[in-house]
């Protein structure tokens, strides 16, 4: 057992440095993902629904400042 003792110890160190990498990973991954729930976003988007019905203006406005900031990028 003392003769493969090495062995099992480098391949548990692999194990665990595959799992700490794979984490780290999951991790960067989850970090990337927008941190706005799904709901908060339908309920903003809801709101601006709401609001460009009141005055369809909003909607012109916001639609030429994002037009502008594309140009401008």
């Amino acid at each position: 057992m003392n003769a493969i003792a090495p062995y099992l110890a480098a391949i548990h160190l692999h194990d665990l440095l595959q799992d700490a990498e794979v984490a780290r990973r999951a991790k960067l991954a989850e970090s990337s993902q927008p941190s706005i729930r799904a709901w908060r976003r339908r309920l903003g988007r809801f709101l601006a629904f709401a609001a460009r019905s009141v005055d369809p203006s909003i909607g012109e406005r916001s639609s030429n400042r994002r037009g502008a900031r594309a140009m401008a990028a």
